[in-house]
């Protein structure tokens, strides 16, 4: 190569240099950044073979249980104690529904004159027997109504003397009824009233005028009655009446059943 043109390279490589010196100044300087390693995959998790799962092992017997004991047998309930008889119950109420009562009683005080309207003579009554059944029939108020029947005798001699009198013999048979009000549970207090016949019967002993033979009559005999009975235990008392029937007063005893 001539000189000329060795020249004109040399120059224009100098022309170049601070040309190229300026612009690489002029551009900030890149320093390398160094990239991270690329992780790994991560290897995927070996899938299970395609064995059935194992059984699971038989689980042991539970130990055996001691046999528990029988139960004790329940003791057995004793029987109710039985009623007490009926002569040991104590009434509330001394005279009650369905309750039945007898009384026997010896009654004074006649209410017929047997033979005192003759003269020269005497006469003489003797006590009326009686008996009397009633039973309760209902409540009523505070009491109880109950009703029965009543019998009584009585007989009664007039005598004339030298042996000659008259015997009367007197029966009454009434139905009575009577309201019974409760005071104590011993005490049965009542009263009533009666109705029913009256037999009067008469004959003569002697030899005298005065014999009339025998002779009866009926009539209708009314009864007003109060009273009382008291019990000396459940079923055994006494009681007292006052009335206007065969006789003015009755005593005598009580049965209740």
């Amino acid at each position: 190569m001539s000189t000329f043109y060795q020249t004109l390279f040399v120059a224009a490589g100098l022309a170049v240099l601070p040309l190229a010196a300026a612009q690489a100044q002029s551009q900030p300087v890149r320093k390398a950044v160094a990239k991270p390693a690329a992780k790994p995959a991560p290897k995927p998790a070996a899938k299970p073979g395609t064995r059935p799962a194992p059984k699971p092992a038989p689980k042991p017997a539970p130990p055996a249980r001691a046999a528990a004991p029988a139960p004790a047998p329940a003791p057995a309930t004793a029987p109710p104690p039985p009623p007490p008889p009926a002569s040991a119950t104590v009434d509330t109420q001394p005279f009650d529904v369905g309750d039945n009562v007898v009384n026997v009683g010896i009654g004074f005080g006649n209410r017929y004159g047997y033979g005192t309207a003759f003269f020269g003579g005497s006469s003489s009554v003797s006590p009326a027997l009686s008996v009397s059944y009633e039973r309760g029939l209902l409540p009523l108020g505070p009491g109880v109504l109950g009703a029965g029947l009543f019998v009584g005798y009585q007989g009664a001699t007039y005598n004339f003397g030298s042996g000659d009198k008259w015997k009367f013999t007197d029966i009454v048979v009434m139905l009575r009824g009577a309201f019974h009000y409760p005071v104590l549970p011993k005490l049965d207090t009542y009263g009533g009233v009666g109705l029913g016949l009256r037999h009067a019967g008469v004959s003569f002993e002697g030899n005298s005028f005065y014999n009339v033979g025998a002779a009866s009559s009926n009539d209708v005999a009314l009864g007003l009655f109060v009273g009382g009975r008291y019990y000396f235990t459940p079923g055994i008392g006494a009681f007292a009446e006052l009335g206007y029937d065969q006789t003015y007063l009755k005593i005598g005893l009580a049965g209740k059943f």
